[in-house]
């Protein structure tokens, strides 16, 4: 990621998907397990600030667009 996101930007993605802030984080990314762990019951604030400095912990991918927002892949899952 060439500019990582900020506070407001990843508020707004989880506003955008209907979800809470740490629904964008990636718990199985080596950086969440290592600096991470205490963000489980965190305010969204301080999961956003962690992950506007991590943003390698942020699920990828991320796809948002005409008021939707897609975290993840399915397997066979087609994107035209």
């Amino acid at each position: 990621m060439k500019k990582p996101l900020s506070v407001d930007e990843l508020v707004e993605l989880a506003r955008l998907g209907g979800i809470a802030v740490q629904g964008l984080l990636n718990k199985k990314s080596k950086t969440y397990k290592d600096l991470g762990k205490e963000l489980e019951e965190s305010d969204e604030l301080a999961v956003a600030n962690f992950l506007a400095a991590n943003p390698k912990t942020m699920i990828r991918p991320l796809l948002a667009g005409n008021n939707e927002l897609i975290i993840g892949f399915k397997a066979g899952m087609k994107i035209n």
